[in-house]
């Protein structure tokens, strides 16, 4: 097949690194990939990196029309078979592409669990027929689809999936030295830009709760803009159990320092940074919201707490702590799980299959 993969992303997330790790796979199948992506991009780097072809495609916003008429350009050009836009303004853009272009199959997939807004633009966007399928990388994801009136034939749930080499014993050591972070004392890890919706202001608020009664506990927050939480940690009196690193691409060796993981998002569509906590062995808390159940079992896989609740994070947390033996013991398992359930070349071979189906009846 020949297929083009198109997204707006500027930044390193773990979206972009989801795009990467499906082309490069459909690629080593022998499909001819090609990735049209912002100059400068940090996609587009990478991209080149691990042998991708790539076109630069300037994306200003939804409907951007000399971005639409380039990426048509794009597709006659490469004979394109199938477009699929990866992010939002993408999916906007390429609906434009899709028609001028006549490609004969376009597909969209929705990384996000905010409910579809009801204006007649996002109507327009998401229940044009010109989109032969949509990707859902959690079941809650297909659920806000069909309820915005997308019907469940047209969606195929395709989980994010993990693809990274673990971090090592000197990855261990070197990492804590360099964060000035106690080699013998627990880490509690989240790793995530800073958002109202990922909840990091209560993970602040658990840690206060928990170094109360466990004064060893350390706290590590990863991710672009958490120096947001400056404040409320100086606040709280936490500057010496608390570490704010800010955005950083080195998460094998951040995971190799950390002990428990913690997730307390308000809300999530899937939580790709708990699946890869887990792989890496990590125990793990999450919220009960949006795809994360799907990965935590509770009591099996990890321990599941309510959205916005500091004091049930602080307990599950000193539970973690305080039990060693079964925390190593539901740590095993959800390694376990998310490497027989999230694993990169199952999700390939499943989106390969989607792509054939999509195909066979344009």
């Amino acid at each position: 097949m020949r297929i083009m993969y198109l997204t707006e992303s500027t930044g390193w997330s773990g979206g972009a690194q989801q795009v990467l790790w499906m082309a490069g796979a459909l690629q080593k199948r022998g499909h001819q990939m090609l990735l049209a992506c912002q100059p400068g991009s940090d996609i587009l780097e990478r991209a080149k990196t691990a042998g991708i072809p790539t076109e630069e495609v300037r994306m200003r916003q939804d409907y951007d029309a000399p971005a639409a008429f380039r990426v048509a350009g794009l597709l006659k050009k490469h004979q394109t078979q199938l477009l699929h836009a990866q992010h939002s303004t993408a999916h906007a853009i390429g609906l434009l592409a899709a028609w001028w272009s006549h490609v004969p199959v376009f597909a969209v997939t929705r990384r996000v669990v905010f409910p579809l807004k009801k204006n007649v633009f996002s109507r327009l966007k998401y229940l044009s027929l010109r989109i032969n399928g949509y990707v859902a990388i959690s079941a809650a994801v297909k659920d806000e689809l069909t309820k915005a009136g997308i019907t469940s034939d047209r969606i195929e749930i395709i989980p994010s999936v993990m693809n990274q080499l673990p971090g090592t014993p000197q990855d261990r050591a070197d990492l804590r030295h360099e964060l000035e972070l106690d080699a013998e004392l627990p880490v509690i890890t989240q790793v995530a830009n800073y958002a109202d919706f990922k909840g990091q202001d209560y993970l602040v608020r658990a840690a206060a709760r928990v170094v109360e009664r466990y004064p060893g506990a350390q706290f590590l927050f990863v991710g672009r803009d958490t120096d947001k939480l400056h404040y409320l940690v100086q606040q709280l009196g936490l500057s010496g159990r608390v570490r704010l690193a800010g955005f950083r691409t080195d998460i094998p060796r951040i995971l190799a320092a950390s002990d428990i993981f913690v997730l307390p998002s308000l809300q999530e569509a899937a939580g790709t940074a708990l699946r890869e906590a887990m792989s890496a062995g990590l125990a793990c808390i999450g919220t009960r919201v949006g795809g994360i159940p799907e990965s935590i079992q509770h009591e099996e896989t990890g321990l599941l707490v309510p959205p916005a609740d500091d004091k049930a994070l602080c307990e599950a947390i000193l539970r973690m702590l305080e039990n060693p033996q079964q925390t190593m013991t539901i740590a095993a398992r959800g390694r376990a799980y998310v490497r027989e359930n999230f694993a990169l070349e199952p999700a390939c071979a499943k989106m390969e299959a989607f792509y054939e189906r999509l195909l066979a009846h344009p």
